[in-house]
């Protein structure tokens, strides 16, 4: 087995350069500043907050810095942006941002980062080829090493012009793994003693660059522009206040309508007053949020950062807004207590917390988890629920009133046992009696099916004639005219001995399986899918097909014990009504303890209780095809590279962002850790081929 050798990471050796900056007095003061990676880099993280070139994340009152986070595309182009507006290299223009909201938002950039984005743009840091890395599945990509210092390079070239990128390769011995785009701007970092290699030498380029390293770098970039002329004006006004419509705020910046971003000097430093009083940032921030509609006056100092922020906010009448209809469909998590409804089978509202949802049912006052059980109940009995939904000034639903209904829930339709036909073939018009109470009129233009087949009025009194004769009773559903309640539109008749179950058609759900049960001594089971929940009366019957990682599930049991062991499942079930006849689809997540591992695969133990019994099974999942074969060099390549594509977020573990990192921690150059003496509960993320992608977890 070939034991791949941990290097110091890049920030060892950027941190040499801490040696030549100078300490002075401190604005910002974090939280978690003795978590860097490495002595002294504080003292570079502490300057880059002072310069306003980076920021931290306000919690509880305190900043927080996140100092081993890792460093995002869009962050990186940020902090190029940032460093050359506080040195003057380049100015805010809001016509840029303008230029290219469409294309940032087509590519799903979030607005806070389209000030910084844009400019990379229209400055040529970054092409558009590139926006497809920033962003997948809604989550912000980190950027790689290479990435984050091609970034800072064109930067560097953009600020100071007398700087070329020009050298075709770089002097770290990893130089082959280095892109043949980045390696001139790396090269110019490096010569300008901006960033330098690893112990080995090594660059490094694929690995990714966390928050303390990136302070680093770009502290050392702004010494390095800040130290060149050829300066531009900034577009700030010669008063240093400039006033607008907020279109954004949080703690870090204020975006107007039009401008570009203004960053805060401090979120805790910062003078805040909201109507001529007292206020602060985080107040400000909670009534943006809410949808009050703001103007503000900033103050900002020469970096044009904001030293004092004055807004004037008026407190609107809320605009509530009603819909109404039936209710469709209920989603309920009780563990994270949100859920969500629909009307109408189109109109889906999200619920975050259904505690601040005020809900009346039939002037009954009820919570959100009854109205899911009386959502289900009505729909077995095949009764609906008609609301009313309020939505407060965030288009959040607040408030949903309604009412039970029978049948099909229309004003109008009629369902019950037919007493009585009549029909005059001269006027062409007949009548039909239900319960013994109401007659309702039907014509040669009333639409009439027996049994699911097309009729006429004859077959309908013949039918009735022969069900009196047989001393038997058909049922009828009326469709009535919805300007005449007393004109049948169309007439659905079922005799005694037609099951109406069998006219059902099967359908379709997709989703995660929500809840399930199965009942060991009776063999029965039931399963929630897309907020449907479906019966398997016998469970050997439906036919079952789920991918587990190497593995599969195919009868009810396993399944069962599946989602017991707290396993994520995404399915596409079909029903015939509420029977489940079918289940297909893949585990795409599972949660464990970390029992075992190999250089291809991780081991989890998971536990549940089963049939009474407490159970527990091991479970391997695969991260690679490759073999880290020291005679194979090609294969321990591609197995080096598969590992780093997969990302490692584990809580208490340190400098580990990728398999491979977490490989060199699991082997400790050689020496397995000894998973008997951790407590390591991990989740693995499963993409269609049940290899991993992700890992995320805790170590206690």
């Amino acid at each position: 087995m070939k034991y791949h050798k941990t290097a110091r990471p890049l920030a060892l050796m950027v941190a040499s350069l801490l040696a030549f900056q100078p300490v002075t007095a401190l604005a910002v003061t974090f939280a978690d500043i003795n978590q860097v990676p490495w002595p002294g880099a504080e003292v570079s993280i502490n300057k880059a907050a002072d310069l306003g070139l980076v920021v931290g994340e306000k919690i509880n009152g305190k900043d927080y810095f996140r100092p081993r986070d890792t460093v995002s595309l869009s962050e990186s182009c940020q902090f190029a942006y940032k460093v050359l507006l506080q040195t003057k290299k380049a100015s805010a223009d809001s016509s840029v941002t303008e230029k290219w909201k469409n294309v940032l938002s087509t590519y799903k950039i979030q607005d806070w980062a389209h000030p910084a984005v844009s400019f990379c743009l229209e400055e040529g840091i970054i092409s558009i080829s590139d926006l497809g890395n920033f962003v997948k599945n809604g989550t912000n990509m980190p950027a790689s090493r290479e990435q984050a210092a091609e970034i800072l390079g064109r930067a560097l070239t953009v600020g100071v012009p007398s700087y070329s990128a020009t050298a075709s390769n770089t002097k770290f011995n990893d130089n082959a793994s280095i892109s043949a785009d980045a390696r001139p701007y790396i090269a110019l970092l490096n010569e300008a003693g901006i960033v330098n290699g690893d112990d080995l030498k090594n660059f490094n380029p694929k690995k990714t660059l966390n928050r303390t390293e990136t302070a680093v770098m770009v502290t050392n970039l702004y010494e390095k522009l800040n130290s060149s002329a050829s300066a531009v004006t900034p577009s700030t006004p010669a008063t240093s206040t400039v006033s607008g419509t907020v279109k954004d705020l949080n703690t870090h910046y204020v975006n107007f309508d039009g401008s570009a971003a203004y960053y805060l000097y401090s979120s805790s430093g910062i003078s805040a007053t909201l109507n001529g009083s007292s206020s602060s940032i985080d107040a400000l921030v909670t009534l943006f949020k809410d949808g009050t509609a703001m103007k503000a006056t900033l103050t900002l100092d020469g970096n044009t950062r904001i030293t004092k922020l004055a807004v004037t906010a008026e407190e609107e009448e809320s605009d509530e807004k009603l819909t109404e209809g039936e209710l469709t469909k209920v989603v309920y998590d009780d563990e994270e207590g949100d859920g969500s409804i629909t009307i109408e089978k189109n109109s889906t509202y999200r619920i975050d917390d259904v505690d601040d949802v005020d809900i009346e049912i039939d002037d009954d006052e009820i919570d959100f988890e009854e109205l899911y059980d009386l959502y289900k109940e009505c729909k077995d009995e095949g009764d609906v629920i008609e609301v009313e939904l309020t939505f407060d000034r965030n288009d959040d639903v607040s408030k949903i009133i309604g009412e039970v209904k029978g049948s099909s829930g229309r004003d109008g339709d009629v369902e019950g046992d037919v007493t009585d036909v009549d029909y005059d073939d001269e006027d062409d018009k007949g009548t039909i009696e239900i319960d013994d109470d109401d007659e309702y009129e039907f014509d040669d233009d009333t639409d009439i099916e027996i049994d699911g087949d097309s009729a006429d009025w004859e077959d309908l009194l013949d039918a009735f004639e022969e069900a009196e004769d047989d001393d038997e009773v058909l049922e009828a559903v009326l469709t009535l005219d919805e300007d005449d309640d007393e004109y049948c539109t169309d007439i659905e008749i079922f005799t005694e001995d037609y099951d109406r179950d069998d006219d059902e058609d099967e359908e379709e759900y997709k989703g995660e399986i929500e809840d399930m049960t199965y009942d060991y001594d009776d063999e029965e089971g039931t399963i929630e899918v897309d907020g449907e929940e479906f019966e398997a009366p016998n469970p050997e019957d439906v036919d079952i097909e789920i991918a587990d990682g190497d593995d599969e599930i195919d009868n009810w049991e396993d399944l069962y014990a599946a989602f017991e062991f707290d396993k994520t499942i995404e399915v596409t079930l079909v029903a015939e009504g509420d029977e489940v006849i079918s289940i297909e689809g893949r585990v795409t997540a599972v949660k464990g303890q970390l029992v075992d591992f190999s250089y291809e695969s991780l081991e989890i133990e998971v536990e549940a209780e089963l049939d009474d019994d407490d159970v527990t099974e091991e479970y391997e999942y695969f991260f690679t095809e490759h073999e880290n074969d020291e005679d194979d060099d090609d294969e321990y390549d591609d197995w080096e590279d598969d590992l780093k594509d997969i990302d490692v977020d584990i809580d208490g573990l340190r400098n580990v962002a990728d398999m491979l990192e977490f490989y060199d921690w699991l082997y400790d150059d050689g020496d397995e850790v000894d998973l008997d003496d951790e407590d390591i509960t991990i989740t693995l993320e499963l993409d269609d081929d049940g290899m991993i992608v992700k890992v995320k977890g805790d170590r206690d």
